[in-house]
């Protein structure tokens, strides 16, 4: 069968814009030590934090990170108030001793080379998740939370593993993030509960509920009576309400620090039940050991599959 343009033109178009994206050449010389600022609060706390974490990755002779990523009441969930830098708050600064950089490297909100987000992050999931390895390795070398912010996980993960074998999570959104989805549907609770019913019974297992609205809640919470959960802002309902886009206010820092906290805890469950989610795919590369069952449908177009995530 003959090739059509757009099917020849799709791969070379990815080949380029994966590897190259905004990314001067200079960059490319991996012997180089680099200063890594990351810049701009664009899109959700988990956009920017796995966009970071990519970039990491690709560049792992990153020998320092300074973080501008400023609250801003004109991008997505602003915290905190105007012009806050927000990561620092959370994370210790990263600087190897008696080494200089020789070159800045500036990322913005707009750069993605090749992060695996929204639906795409399907193909880093199930049998494939350990395309996450590096991810994993990224994380572990530069990223430490402040103190306080690591005692408080601390407590929430010796809470949440008491009195079980294994914790499992289950990772639920409302129909707000649909349109992440590869077939942009959100996984039904048939699916969800196909996926915990097929567990292995023989350990006692507690579920962490990490689910964003208090319908589902309440149902997962009847069925799966060994249950935690954490006291997070949900919506009432699942119907694509809950609190997933722009708003004209500034939330505080409990809820930046609850944001993180909910998913870093999430990454301590053994096994994660999920839909495709930048929060799911920062959950599995914290930690490396963790199984994923993404309970999302499948993409449709099977050729695109094959050309972009063999």
């Amino acid at each position: 069968m003959k090739q059509s343009y757009i099917e020849y033109m799709y791969p070379q178009y990815f080949k380029y814009t994966k590897w190259k994206g905004h990314i001067d050449d200079r960059f490319l010389d991996k012997s180089k030590k680099l200063k890594l600022v990351m810049n701009e609060h664009h899109s959700g706390f988990f956009c920017n934090f796995n966009r970071l974490i990519h970039y990491l990755m690709l560049f792992p002779n990153v020998v320092e990170i300074e973080f501008n990523v400023k609250s801003d009441i004109n991008k997505h969930k602003p915290f905190i108030g105007d012009k806050v830098e927000l990561f620092s708050v959370l994370f210790e600064y990263y600087k190897e001793p008696y080494i200089q950089a020789d070159d800045i490297l500036n990322i913005s909100g707009n750069d993605f080379l090749g992060l695996p987000s929204a639906d795409n992050a399907y193909h880093y999931y199930n049998e494939k998740r350990n395309k996450l390895n590096n991810y994993s390795d990224a994380f572990s070398k530069y990223i430490k939370l402040r103190p306080h912010t690591q005692n408080k996980l601390d407590l929430m993960v010796k809470e949440m593993k008491s009195e079980c074998d294994m914790v499992v999570g289950v990772f639920i959104r409302s129909d707000a993030l649909a349109s992440e989805q590869p077939t942009r549907k959100m996984p039904t609770r048939e699916q969800y509960m196909k996926a915990i019913n097929d567990l292995d019974k023989s350990k006692k297992i507690k579920f962490f509920l990490r689910i964003d609205n208090y319908e589902d809640l309440e149902f997962y919470k009847s069925v799966l009576p060994n249950n935690y959960y954490t006291n997070i802002k949900r919506a009432e309902t699942n119907k694509g309400d809950a609190p997933h886009s722009y708003t004209k206010e500034f939330k505080p820092l409990e809820e930046l620090e609850d944001t993180y906290l909910d998913i870093a805890l999430l990454s301590q469950c053994e096994v994660l039940i999920h839909c495709c989610s930048n929060m799911a795919t920062a959950s599995l590369f914290m930690n490396r050991n963790q199984k994923s069952i993404c309970v999302s449908d499948p993409p449709k177009n099977e050729f695109l599959t094959k050309i972009f995530y063999k």
